[in-house]
């Protein structure tokens, strides 16, 4: 296998016994699969434990004995992929490592590999989506995020993914005739409304299905009022509230409410939002003059 880095000299080798380096034809499978997955639990926790070390580094060398820490623990998975190549979970945690620390093709092909010994795994599939996506290849990402979906029909993010690539490829899709476009919206909307059901208290989903009524070609204006207005009561500051205000009085101007929009827009005051009211005010005054 290729190393990812040079060797270099850590705490964890020693926690190998001197045999695991011989390969042994009467190594007992259950015996390996057993170590292989005590090894793992303590690469996944010193992993864990650098990262947040790094978090909370301030000096340079607090940084530099995180690095040589996250090597070892490379070189750690390393030993134990050759030591037991057939062990998915492994080239699993293997590749969330690399892709977490910008390895993406290294991180792809430990995925690939994890996918080949257990195609069940739904994180995988999702990774395996995630860089696909990123390359480009639409169609072989939505294949790999409707697997992820199907395994694991109750975890959100697998639909809100499905979302997110449809909004971000629709053109494509559109081009390709994979899907009509009222067909391809209602899909958008209904992944990230089956996102939120199945994640009611984390605002980031409910703000995401919110916004894709601003993604499809033909929204529906009064869906997309109560959901923003069903998102203003989850808001927490004051500044999420009168962000959530201004979609809101967009959704009211697209519905002809213009009396209403304006006075959303007059409660709005943070500085960063001042650009937005105005092009939106401009919007509304163009089409309805006081």
């Amino acid at each position: 296998m290729k190393k990812t880095a040079t060797l270099i000299a850590c705490a964890f080798l020693t926690l190998l016994p001197h045999t695991l380096s011989a390969k042994k034809k009467d190594k007992d499978p259950v015996e390996s699969t057993n170590l292989a997955v005590y090894l793992l639990k303590q690469l996944n926790e010193r992993e864990q434990e650098a990262y947040a070390r790094y978090e909370s580094a301030v000096a340079e060398e607090d940084v530099d004995q995180v690095r040589r820490e996250l090597q070892s623990i490379i070189d750690g998975y390393e030993r134990l992929i050759a030591d037991s190549p057939n062990y998915a979970p492994a080239y699993t945690s293997f590749g969330l490592m690399l892709n977490r620390t910008g390895n993406r093709d290294e991180s792809n092909a430990m995925f690939l590999k994890s996918d080949q010994l257990d195609p069940m795994q739904p994180v995988v599939k999702n990774q395996l989506g995630n860089y696909m996506a990123e390359e480009g290849k639409y169609t072989e990402a939505y294949g790999f995020y409707m697997l992820a979906r199907d395994l694991a029909p109750e975890e959100p993010l697998y639909h809100l993914q499905l979302g997110n690539l449809l909004v971000a490829y629709r053109k494509y899709y559109l081009a390709d005739g994979l899907f009509a476009p009222e067909e391809i919206d209602d899909q958008i909307i209904k992944h990230f409304r089956s996102a939120t059901r199945r994640a009611p208290k984390d605002i980031s989903y409910k703000m995401r299905y919110a916004q894709a009524f601003f993604d499809i070609e033909n929204p529906n204006w009064e869906t997309a009022l109560g959901v923003w207005q069903e998102l203003y009561k989850a808001a927490g500051s004051e500044y999420e509230q009168q962000v959530v205000r201004l979609y809101t009085a967009r959704v009211r101007f697209e519905l002809g409410h213009h009396t209403a929009a304006r006075k959303l827009i007059a409660q709005l005051d943070h500085p960063s939002l001042d650009e937005s009211k105005q092009t939106l005010l401009d919007e509304i005054n163009a089409k309805y003059p006081q």
